[in-house]
């Protein structure tokens, strides 16, 4: 039979072992995408350190942000940032326009809360895995803090970041979790020179930074076009380390220094130069001061994470993402009690009974069974129910 006397085109045509070798591709690619669970969401773990993502389809950015992102987001009413997790991405906002965030700190899940709002339903939550829905429609969460990666933007070039087609490198700063370009920071050291990156803009903003007191620190030397032109053990003037620095084979503790911190000692020398990147070695913050005034500082900036690592809250793993829809049936089928497994067992086998009597009229006609021609098989049994 040609493909004229059948009317069917190569792309039409399956076969018994091509669909179940495609089902078993999805079930793979799922599986490696979503790795796993997302029946819970983490709002009542409270502000915590997660893996993020953000809606541009239920909240819409600013008009700075909106001009580049217009092929991604249609021009409607400005709304509040907002951010969700894992399962909240795949639960409640599936099919809309969502960007990843990566891991960030202190942080508890908006989905369904005052934030997110303009796209809720007439009970004032879009979310459908948090029980007390219209409780949390009055509720904003006063811990979360908000910047432009929200929009889906990154960098102090404030571009937006799409996975697919972002030819550069990029950096992690260590405190704010924003992530730069390796271009846009310059100078950087070779890989295994240094552990965490530290952004100038953070290290402006924190003394407890500026002036750690540590020999695993390289200090980026920014120019006046705002990029790294030099990498620094020590910055000329700054007075030397005078403590006993702890043996390398042990990790340091932290207690009172017997000489005074930096923030005392060489505060003119450290500012003088205005702006810095920092390159942290591995154990810096083995080295960050516990004097009063830095754990002041430490305490009123919530940067307690230099202390003390933090637990990132991933999602459980879901053992039966690898299995086939196939695998997981049958050991579903070994969990049920004797009289369901046994109903089971039978709609099975009525179903498979169903489908054979449906395709001998192909087989004794030679005709070639397509796409079309299975669906409209399953939409028959579906509307016999």
């Amino acid at each position: 039979m040609t493909k004229e006397e059948g009317n069917d085109s190569n792309d039409d045509v399956v076969t018994a072992f091509g669909y179940l070798q495609k089902q078993a591709d999805l079930e793979r690619e799922a599986a490696e995408v979503l790795p796993g669970k997302f029946d819970e969401c983490t709002f009542d773990r409270g502000y915590i350190r997660q893996p993020l993502y953000a809606c541009l389809t239920c909240t819409h950015p600013p008009a700075e942000y909106s001009s580049s992102a217009s092929a991604r987001v249609a021009a409607k009413e400005e709304t509040l940032p907002a951010g969700m997790c894992y399962s909240c991405s795949i639960e409640c906002h599936s099919g809309h326009e969502v960007v990843e965030l990566f891991t960030k700190r202190n942080f508890r899940c908006d989905c369904g809360t005052k934030r997110m709002l303009p796209q809720t339903n007439a009970h004032g939550s879009c979310c459908s895995l948090k029980k007390t829905r219209t409780a949390l429609a009055r509720l904003e969460n006063t811990g979360n803090v908000y910047n432009h990666n929200f929009w889906g933007f990154y960098c102090r070039c404030n571009k937006f970041y799409d996975p697919e087609n972002e030819p550069e490198e990029m950096v992690l700063c260590y405190v704010c979790n924003d992530w730069f370009h390796d271009s846009c920071i310059g100078v950087i050291p070779k890989e295994g020179e240094y552990e965490d990156y530290i952004c100038r803009k953070c290290v402006a903003s924190h003394a407890v930074l500026r002036y750690i007191n540590t020999r695993k620190v390289k200090y980026g030397l920014i120019s006046q076009d705002g990029l790294v032109v030099d990498i620094a053990d020590s910055l000329k003037g700054m007075a030397p380390l005078d403590y006993n620095a702890p043996d390398d084979s042990e990790p340091a503790k932290k207690k009172a220094r017997p000489n005074p911190c930096r923030l005392h000692d060489d505060r003119d020398t450290i500012d003088g130069q205005k702006q810095l990147d920092l390159f942290m070695e591995e154990g810096w913050t083995d080295d960050v001061c516990t004097c009063i005034d830095c754990m002041r500082e430490v305490e009123t900036n919530k940067l307690l994470f230099l202390l003390k690592e933090e637990e990132i809250i991933e999602p459980e793993e879901d053992e039966a993402r690898g299995e086939s829809l196939y695998e997981s049936a049958l050991k579903q089928m070994q969990t049920m009690d004797h009289t369901r497994a046994i109903d089971a067992a039978l709609a099975y086998r009525t179903l498979s009974a169903k489908l054979m009597d449906f395709l001998r009229p192909f087989a004794s006609n030679g005709k070639v069974v397509t796409n079309q021609d299975i669906q409209s098989f399953f939409e028959q049994q579906r509307d016999a129910r």
